[in-house]
């Protein structure tokens, strides 16, 4: 017989009652069983773990031994057993977010709902390539994208609808104009998101519709960066007027562009193949109830405070 956590446990528990017989009751199996597993776990250790005093039964000095090497397996057994339940109730509470847009407004957003569901544990992935149908879910529960449409499709809902700008410097002769066609820019330098990046692939889009693909002068994914660029005259930039509230003042302007009017859809989706856990459910309605408003708040928000300065 190979030494197995049962028979161990079978030994622990008789060092304990050093009886055979409680120790057979408390374990809820016969004793001769009990004694057939005491009797091989000696022969395979070779040595002997216990005496017979009487009615009861004492450990040897080789069962002391063991027993203080058992005490500390079936402890570490324990903490193993505790760390386990704790991750697997910790799997149950996370949520796992991707975020392919609007990734400068989530985390003081998730703050209002970590405040609500302080048990809830958030998982969040930034993520960089998006096709316009598609959204890798990976293990994912929800993710947050932009589109050129909107997106109503039984798993997935639109949360709102942005203005897509021109942000250029304001020593640019078009920063005084109320609006510009976005035609008349297709020989400027732009500063663009990576390819493949959700804005990116909007923003291309309708340089298309306005018979041009922009020449791109710099690609960095960071609104201050793109506005620090701007600013220091290497290019101009689309810029969405909600999500990336801020950008925008200290010689940087932003205008409206009437041909052709270029807006995307912020939208959160999930996967259609799979129920999604209470968590998850909680924090999906979270966003479709509040992300919106909270969105256009922090935008006016951040508006106003360039306008001070």
């Amino acid at each position: 017989m190979k030494i197995t956590f049962t028979s161990l446990s079978y030994f622990q528990k008789i060092a304990e009652l050093q009886h055979m017989t409680r120790a057979a009751a408390a374990l809820h199996v016969a004793q001769p069983s009990l004694s057939r597993t005491i009797k091989s776990l000696e022969e395979e250790l070779d040595v002997p773990l216990f005496d017979h005093r009487g009615r009861n039964i004492v450990l040897t000095k080789y069962g002391e031994i063991l027993l203080a090497h058992v005490n500390l397996i079936m402890k570490e057994m324990e903490a193993a057993k505790k760390e386990l339940k704790e991750a697997e109730e910790a799997a149950h509470k996370t949520v796992k977010l991707s975020l392919y847009a609007a990734s400068k407004l989530v985390p003081s957003f998730l703050m209002e709902f970590r405040k609500r569901h302080p048990d809830i544990r958030l998982e969040i992935l930034l993520q960089g390539l998006q096709t316009e149908h598609h959204v890798g879910y990976k293990g994912c529960d929800l993710a947050l994208c932009s589109n050129i449409h909107p997106l109503d499709d039984g798993h997935s809902v639109t949360l709102f609808k942005e203005e897509i700008m021109l942000a250029v410097p304001d020593t640019d002769p078009h920063a005084n104009m109320p609006s510009v066609n976005l035609s008349d820019f297709s020989e400027s330098s732009f500063i663009c998101l990576h390819t493949g990046q959700s804005l990116r692939t909007v923003t291309d889009y309708y340089c298309r519709e306005a018979g041009f693909m922009p020449k791109v002068a710099l690609e960095s994914d960071s609104p201050e960066t793109v506005q620090e660029f701007i600013r220091t005259g290497l290019g101009i930039s689309f810029v969405p007027q909600i999500t990336w509230g801020g950008v925008g003042g200290e010689n940087v302007v932003l205008v409206p562009i009437a041909s052709p009017r270029c807006y995307r859809y912020i939208s959160l989706t999930w996967d259609k193949n799979r129920e999604l856990p209470a968590p998850a459910a909680e924090l999906k309605k979270f966003i479709i109830d509040h992300f919106a408003d909270f969105a256009k708040s922090y935008a006016a928000k951040r508006f106003s405070q360039f306008n001070k300065h």
